[in-house]
């Protein structure tokens, strides 16, 4: 027997090592045991669509409604790798997208001989690591390279090529310059902020979920597969293949044809029948089934579970946020959505403060005499969300709504039909008549008045 088919994609195999080991050859702290720590984790929340969902919401509540000081967010503070302006706002934006993912971000700092800044970026968390520790536990230096994981697909490693920066300090550029050779080499410095100062390394938020992550991205990938392959079943053809080489390959072709959702519906073979109307022995093909027992009902209970401890991560985002995000949200008030948000803002608060401080330390030395002289370097706290609830759910809103609605139906016309009989059998008072036009129907005072009129009040001619 002789295997066909070969194996169209690599089997993804996800093996998360979080150990920091020092590099002797390389000159770094490795993270992971083999280097790829930010990777897999970038990998996994991308093809998780509630990790990616939840990343999103996180780096939004960490950025906030931008700077307390507007003035400063529209300073130009840099150049992107497209060539475009970036001014404060969009990196403090970046800062919190790489924090959300990684706990962390690495910002490169242009600088002159007396520490000014002139221009800065956000470097890929990723590709960063820091130098070997010396005797005091220290890393002086911050290396840079596209491809630490060594991924055959990208350019080949090549120690030659890390680029090597030092550690962000004012107070020694001087020195720096000197140990660079000169001004011409020196290369700047890299300012390395860490939200979770546990290990040398901070570990992402979605650590302690990365199996639930790539169970929900393999689900995804299970029913992609179904779909593709047309069929549940594993489907065994045996072939007996004609010695012609171009038959044979018109053959297999034919075959591989007939999968996927949108393959041919028709195979024939012409083959050969015994005295019986079977297959005879030696003929042209036989399939098999190898029926599966994997129930896709059961996902739906899985998704629910691996979503509710994906969104938990993250500073255990509230579920009513993560339906906001997704476009699930049906009946949710906006008093839930404004009370999830004011929660949030609160857990998150802490890492604000310390992005705040990060940007300050940074900034404060720019080439700006607006960042200069700023004094309020603070984030302000999550507020479109809230605004956009409160505008649209808010209760004068829903019940002038509701008094709309009650004018324009049969049952609001009928109801008032009833209150002027009522007024008329003296079994309801004229001003109470009135005061429930004005509340319940929103209608004036003058026009409730008019449409009460002054009813004629009917007597009982049995009375003496």
């Amino acid at each position: 027997m002789k295997l066909i088919n070969k194996d169209v994609e690599k089997r993804v195999i996800i093996k998360l090592d979080k150990s920091i080991t020092n590099d002797s050859v390389s000159g770094i702290m490795k993270f992971g045991i083999n280097n790829d720590y930010p990777q897999i984790i970038e990998k996994l929340i991308l093809g998780s669509q509630t990790a990616k969902s939840a990343s999103n919401i996180f780096a939004s509540f960490l950025s906030g409604s931008g700077f307390t000081n507007t003035e400063i967010g529209k300073v130009i503070v840099g150049i992107d790798y497209k060539g475009k302006k970036v001014t404060l706002d969009k990196m403090l934006r970046e800062t919190a997208k790489s924090c959300s993912k990684f706990n962390g971000t690495y910002i490169h700092c242009n600088m002159n001989i007396e520490g000014t800044i002139n221009k800065t970026k956000v470097v890929p968390f990723k590709n960063c690591r820091l130098s070997r520790q010396d005797d005091n536990g220290y890393c002086g230096k911050i290396a840079v390279h596209q491809n630490w994981e060594r991924d055959p697909d990208k350019k080949t490693f090549n120690q030659s090529e890390i680029s090597w920066y030092y550690n962000f300090n004012k107070n020694s550029v001087v020195q720096n310059i000197e140990d660079a050779g000169g001004f011409d080499k020196f290369k700047g410095q890299i300012f390395f902020l860490s939200l979770d100062d546990s290990y040398l390394y901070p570990l992402s938020q979605f650590d302690s979920v990365y199996l639930d992550m790539d169970t929900e991205y393999q689900i995804q990938l299970f029913r992609n597969r179904e779909i593709r392959n047309g069929f549940s079943d594993k489907i065994v053809m045996h072939i007996n293949l004609p010695d012609d080489e171009l038959e044979r390959r018109q053959t297999i072709e034919k075959c591989r044809n007939w999968m996927g959702s949108d393959g041919d519906k028709l195979l024939l073979f012409e083959s050969e029948f015994d005295e019986n109307g079977e297959l005879a022995a030696g003929s042209n093909f036989k399939v098999d089934k190898i029926p599966t027992n994997i129930n896709d009902k059961l996902f739906a209970d899985w998704e629910k579970g691996l979503a509710n401890n994906i969104r938990k991560a993250p500073y255990s985002i509230p579920a009513v946020l993560i339906d906001y995000e997704q476009g699930q949200l049906s009946q949710a008030s906006g008093e839930m959505l404004t009370q999830a948000t004011n929660y949030y803002n609160a857990l998150t608060q802490p890492l604000r403060d310390e992005i705040s401080e990060a940007i300050k330390e940074i900034y404060q030395n720019f080439d700006s005499d607006i960042l200069k002289n700023n004094q309020d370097w603070s984030i302000k706290p999550v507020e479109l969300l809230m605004n956009q609830v409160v505008e649209q759910d808010s209760p004068d809103v829903i019940k002038q709504k509701s008094q709309a609605e009650l004018r324009g139906s049969v049952g609001g016309i009928t109801a008032l039909i009833q209150l002027q009989q009522s007024v008329s059998q003296q079994l309801t008072d004229i001003e109470s008549a009135i005061a429930t036009i004005v509340e319940i129907y929103g209608i004036s005072d003058d026009i409730a008045r008019k449409m009460i009129g002054t009813p004629k009040i009917q007597t009982d001619n049995n009375l003496t």
